[in-house]
């Protein structure tokens, strides 16, 4: 005896020790969090310049003047754009030309002056030398200057003109222009980079009067007339340029860009001065954007760290803190959050308020007005209230929309927003049973979001058409945030092994494979269980407690019978295992059951409510036929070995299954029962777990086990209905 006092008192000590370390767990979390809100709360308020808002908003009218108490000089970031955007564009395109492409052009002329004239020696006729040119140089095939050339009387000179007029050409450049890259450069003048005979040069060269290929005849015609030639050597000097002519002057992307950077290096800042005593707002009159900036300048050079603002800030994070721990706890949700779910929520407060400290931080003006629309308030409700319960989203969301006062500078209207978001949200998805349901949960919101949104924008005094755009994007967050949820609550599920309304009416299938190998191994087992999910889930409507979970629970609670189907007498038919065994086995074999049970519910991945359910439906009740057994048989015994390992019921799904269970397996002796006889029996069940504590943990009343009895009268009626001996036809016959 002082053995199993000993190994009890180490199992307490170990559950103590499990317990003192998730305590630690838990509070560290905690701190760790409340150091990244704060943290997230000073870099995106106090230091990046949310701060500096001070409330005011561009295009509403200034409430209170903001006078600067000392001269303050500025960058004005938008003058000092412009300004290096104008000295961007007078940078022209470089171009480099290419003496290879040069080289190239000119040896091909030469090679046509040495073939025209070799031609010539051994050819008189002037058609033929024209055919044996065309064939030579194919090039000129449509061109008529190998005509031109035989007849003009001194084809020589024409070709070495010719030549000049060329290299004139390709030594001012033939620009090969890109149809796009140029957009960023000096539209009117390009740069030309070239050697010379001694260093490299760069020459502006205008866009209309460089050379391109379209260009390129005009151009040999005026470098041909600068010759001062005849009419007809001019021309045929002009096109036989053009034939060989390529271009040779390309754009350098590289030089280019070198040229943009050192000029916007070159830029000097727009500098702006605030004189001490200028009022940078004015109160009664609009705020402007640049009112703004200056507002903004003004902060952050008065102040790189605003120890009133930071202090402020930190004691409302910290109410707000206490607050979530008292009001999310049991007390007030009526649930206790543990394990995953608590990391869950843990981790998507802290997520939402920094992501919402960053965008009001970041999103540029136009879109900060919109701030509501950007945040996920609705979809994070939604799923909190399904992954964990209703109560609890309530509170949440309404710490989750109050967070969001610090961040916009005590704002309301966003806070407004996201806590009608939220608590919308969670009253449209309350009744959904199928996945489906957030579709239209989202098209439900959609529409409470527009007329809500439109609301509360006109009641800002935003103006009809900033209303209507309010309530627009309000719509389209609300549709989102129903459709996210549908996307995202299946993975959740699996995480969290979250017993949603949707899982458990998946594990609520009967087809369900583990449910039919219980048919298949231990039929008796199955009626039993399906009997006792009937009971069970009548009970919990009447009280108001989880009737689905329940169901589950009862399906699943004695799948560990299926391990030794043929120790439990709803398996036997007429030949009991027991009459071989002594006692304290037969009670070891079926306190077993409860352990093999929860081995199976690992291995199915059954959410921990319904494991509760299987290591709680016996609680911690003697096997009293075993332990009358050993006694009649002068065993030495204890009553602690004959007692299931518990725990008790947690709650009141969990205490209504033990009490559904014990009822169906007695109610299974019962003899030509009445309604009366019917009645005493269950009371006398309910009332022995009761008197025996086996109810202490689980916060049932007596109007609740009323209810329960009463409930259980009711099905059993049914169940034995075709032998039920009602009083008044006992009396008549």
């Amino acid at each position: 005896m002082s053995q199993r006092s000993d190994s009890y008192g180490r199992l307490d000590r170990l559950r103590a020790a499990f317990r003192d370390a998730a305590l630690v767990r838990r509070y560290g979390a905690v701190a760790v969090a409340a150091i990244v809100c704060i943290g997230a709360y000073i870099g995106f308020g106090a230091v990046s310049g949310a701060a500096g808002k001070g409330g005011f908003e561009a295009g509403k009218v200034a409430d209170r003047d903001v006078v600067a108490e000392r001269d303050v000089v500025y960058v004005d970031v938008k003058a000092t754009r412009i300004r290096t955007e104008a000295e961007l564009r007078l940078v022209p395109a470089v171009f480099s030309l290419d003496d290879a492409a040069t080289r190239a052009a000119l040896a091909e002329l030469e090679a046509f002056r040495l073939g025209f004239a070799s031609l010539a020696d051994e050819i008189e006729g002037r058609e033929e030398l024209a055919l044996r040119l065309r064939g030579r140089f194919p090039d000129l095939a449509g061109s008529d200057l190998p005509e031109r050339l035989v007849n003009y009387p001194a084809p020589a000179n024409a070709i070495g003109q010719g030549r000049a007029v060329l290299t004139a050409l390709l030594g001012a450049g033939v620009f090969a222009i890109p149809d796009s890259g140029l957009e960023q450069y000096n539209p009117e003048s390009v740069e030309l980079r070239r050697w010379t005979d001694g260093p490299l040069v760069y020459e502006q060269v205008s866009l209309e009067s460089a050379t391109t290929s379209r260009r390129l005849k005009a151009a040999a015609a005026e470098i041909a007339k600068s010759l001062r030639l005849s009419a007809t050597m001019t021309g045929l000097a002009a096109d036989l340029a053009v034939a060989f002519a390529r271009e040779n002057a390309f754009f350098d992307a590289e030089q280019s860009l070198r040229r943009l950077e050192a000029a916007r290096a070159r830029v000097e800042p727009v500098m702006r001065k605030i004189a001490k005593g200028d009022k940078v707002i004015r109160q009664g009159f609009i705020v402007t954007a640049e009112d703004l900036e200056k507002l903004a300048a003004l902060r952050g050079s008065e102040m790189e760290f605003d120890a009133l603002f930071a202090l402020s800030g930190i004691m409302l994070l910290a109410a707000l803190g206490v607050a979530s721990v008292a009001l999310l706890g049991k007390g007030v949700t009526g649930i206790r959050v543990e394990g995953a779910s608590y990391w869950f929520s843990l981790a998507v407060a802290v997520g939402y308020f920094v992501t919402a400290g960053a965008m009001s931080a970041f999103l540029p003006p136009s879109l900060s007005a919109h701030l509501d629309a950007f945040l996920p308030t609705a979809l994070v409700s939604m799923l909190v209230a399904i992954l964990i319960g209703e109560r609890f989203a309530l509170v949440f969301t309404l710490i989750m929309g109050s967070s969001l006062v610090l961040v916009t500078g005590l704002d309301a209207f966003v806070p407004a927003q996201a806590i009608s978001s939220g608590l919308a949200g969670i009253v449209l998805v309350r009744r959904a049973d199928k996945r489906i349901d957030l579709v239209r949960a989202g098209s439900q919101l959609a529409a409470v979001r527009f007329a809500v949104g439109f609301a509360l924008a006109a009641l800002a005094d935003r103006g009809a058409a900033a209303a209507l755009s309010t309530a627009f994007w309000s719509a389209v967050n609300g549709f989102l945030c129903g459709v996210l949820a549908l996307s995202f609550l299946p993975v959740l599920e699996h995480m969290l092994n979250a017993p949603t309304v949707f899982r458990l009416q998946e594990l609520s299938d009967l087809n369900a494979p583990a449910l039919k190998r219980l048919l298949s191994v231990a039929p008796g087992t199955y009626s039993h269980s399906v009997t006792v999910a009937h009971l069970a889930e009548s009970a919990c409507r009447e009280i108001g407690a989880d009737a689905l979970l329940a169901r589950v629970g009862a399906y699943y609670h004695d799948i560990g019978k299926i391990e030794k189907p043929e120790y439990f007498i709803e398996n036997q038919s007429g030949y009991n295992k027991h009459d071989e065994i002594n006692p304290r086995l037969s009670a070891t074999v079926l306190r077993g059951h409860v352990k093999f049970g929860l081995e199976r519910a690992d291995s199915l991945r059954l959410p921990e409510s319904v494991k509760a359910i299987i290591a709680e439906h016996h609680g911690t009740s003697l096997i009293s036929y075993f332990f009358a057994q050993a006694q009649k048989e002068s065993m030495e015994t204890s009553a602690e070995e004959y007692r299931y390992p518990g725990p008790l019921p947690s709650s009141r799904e969990a205490a209504v299954v033990m009490l559904a269970d014990c009822v169906e397996a007695a109610s299974r002796t019962l003899k030509r029962p009445t309604i009366g006889r019917l009645e005493q029996f269950v009371k006398e069940l309910v009332m022995d777990r009761y008197e025996n504590g086996q109810l202490s943990m689980s916060s049932l009343t007596f109007r609740d086990l009323e209810l329960i009895k009463n409930s259980f009268v009711r099905v059993l009626s049914g169940h034995f209905h075709s032998r039920i001996e009602y009083p008044k036809t006992k009396e008549q016959g």
